[in-house]
């Protein structure tokens, strides 16, 4: 079989076995999900969501609510980036979402994420 850059072919199974569509379906689902939860560490990305309208739509709020379950402690353990649960809470409230619109407020955040990594 020839592989295609760009696309994500199936790892097999312990057995060796091709990985069923639906089990890879899942696969992907979740390292989507989980890298896109980790984007909302940071504020310019934040930022972007923002400027291109996502932030006033109610199924991105639906959908930012859905991926809450990321606290629970069987898909906690894979977020690298903790800083983006926080956001996740924030991006949820009206205010914190109406100030992204702010560069000021963007520059505070960045100054901020990156003096408690200096410091943590």
């Amino acid at each position: 079989m020839q592989a295609h850059e760009g696309v994500i072919l199936p790892l097999p199974g312990a057995d060796g076995s091709a990985r069923s569509p639906e089990r890879y379906g899942n696969i992907v689902r979740f390292q989507s999900e989980l890298e896109f939860v980790q984007c909302l560490a940071n504020p310019l990305y934040l930022k972007e969501l923002y400027t291109q309208g996502l932030l006033d739509n109610a199924e991105m709020l639906n959908y930012l609510k859905y991926l809450d379950y990321w606290r629970e402690p069987e898909y906690v353990r894979f977020i690298v980036y903790p800083t983006c649960l926080v956001y996740l809470t924030l991006i949820q409230q009206e205010t914190f979402r109406s100030r992204l619109g702010d560069p000021a407020f963007i520059e505070e955040l960045r100054r901020l994420g990156t003096r408690h990594h200096e410091t943590w």
